[in-house]
């Protein structure tokens, strides 16, 4: 199999898992063609047609119209800067992760990931929106308008106070929320390439299918995420906002640990025999 690799659509920090991606696809045999068009598969970095990854659109498109698979590659959301995410033709629920059969009962342990179990009394919820140039968005009318309906859809149930969480690099038109809706701004934190604050002192966090949505179910915050999301297996519905959050992490636990990879595991190759490439 030939692998199309795009180096110059590459975020920064991701040069050497990119790296660590191609050491693994030469180990199982294949051969990683810079540039190319005409492979059997292409691995971009991430979704999101922005900045150094806009190009990456018109990869994408080009290999999924051929019915040519894509490897996205992206940051996790498990051990931020630790663990990458690594799925076919998305990185989100949408996305093949083979992550639900020959699962490896002690990966959490191994990856040092376990669930928390929150107790907050915060009465707070807070809706984390997402970069809307990105692909896991593409089926919303408008970041603005899904947040409205969440707005709405908490209203119905409770009038518990909202705080809604920009993504930190995606600006919102704030004039469009009502008044007694909060803004929390998130603040970058220091020593590391892309990470940010993200506080689960709160009753609930409501996202579309991005990682807060996961990071917030093993951290034992309710979640209300779409289907899309990977953490809707342990996601409410509105109607039970108010009820306690226990529904079974484990086995949810597990199957996320197994979408997401070290770099040595990159190197390895582990992530090739479960995409069963």
């Amino acid at each position: 199999m030939k692998i199309a690799y795009f180096p110059d659509y590459v975020a920064k920090n991701g040069a050497p898992v990119l790296n660590s991606m191609l050491i693994g696809c030469q180990r199982h045999g294949y051969k990683c063609i810079e540039n190319s068009m005409t492979a059997d598969a292409a691995v971009i970095w991430s979704v999101l047609w922005h900045g150094r990854m806009l190009g990456n659109q018109a990869v994408y498109e080009h290999y999924r119209n051929q019915g040519k698979p894509v490897i996205v590659v992206d940051v996790g959301a498990l051990y931020r800067g630790g663990t990458w995410k690594v799925a076919l033709n998305n990185i989100n629920a949408d996305g093949y992760y083979g992550h639900t059969e020959n699962l490896d009962l002690d990966r959490p342990r191994k990856l040092r990931i376990s669930l928390a179990y929150n107790f907050s009394n915060n009465p707070r919820i807070i809706i984390a929106a997402q970069h809307r140039a990105s692909l896991q968005v593409a089926k919303l009318p408008g970041i603005e308008s899904w947040i409205l309906d969440q707005i709405a859809a908490i209203r119905y149930v409770t009038d518990r106070p909202i705080l809604v969480r920009p993504h930190p690099r995606s600006r919102l038109d704030m004039s469009v929320f009502p008044a007694d809706i909060k803004i929390e701004r998130p603040e970058k934190l220091e020593n590391t390439y892309d990470s940010y604050n993200l506080n689960f002192d709160c009753h609930a966090l409501i996202n579309y299918n991005s990682g807060p949505g996961i990071q917030a179910a093993i951290a034992g915050t309710r979640v209300i995420v779409d289907q899309s999301s990977l953490a809707y297996p342990v996601s409410l519905a509105y109607k039970d906002l108010d009820n306690a959050y226990d529904c079974d992490r484990d086995k949810w636990l597990i199957e996320m640990c197994h979408t997401e990879y070290t770099t040595l595991e990159l190197e390895q190759g582990l992530w090739i025999q479960r995409l069963h490439l």
